[in-house]
């Protein structure tokens, strides 16, 4: 199993509009990206470790294959171009997991 980790700072002078946008579209994503076993996209409730990074994404794929396929595809590529008007910065990273698939 890979666990496809994204952290999210958004500028400063985002609309909280299009923030929210944003993450109603990267939620949209297991419904059109195959491959996806499953995505969990949320603000951080802590606030106090996140050194400004508001929100964060785990999208868990069952092969290293889904995830070049996942960060190919037309949908992401999108939602990507939607997510760069608003941020300011963001972190990335894949790991293997040895988590099972859900039932």
């Amino acid at each position: 199993m890979i666990e496809h980790v994204v952290l999210f700072k958004w500028k400063a002078d985002a609309d909280p509009a299009k923030v929210e946008e944003v993450g109603n579209a990267i939620k949209a994503l297991k419904d059109k990206i195959p491959g996806i076993v499953d995505l969990a996209y949320g603000e951080d409730i802590t606030k106090t470790r996140s050194q400004g990074f508001t929100h964060g994404l785990v999208v868990r794929m069952a092969t290293r294959e889904t995830v070049k396929f996942y960060d190919e595809h037309p949908e992401h590529v999108q939602v990507v171009h939607k997510i760069r008007e608003v941020v300011e910065s963001v972190l990335a990273m894949d790991f293997e997991s040895p988590r099972l698939t859900p039932n």
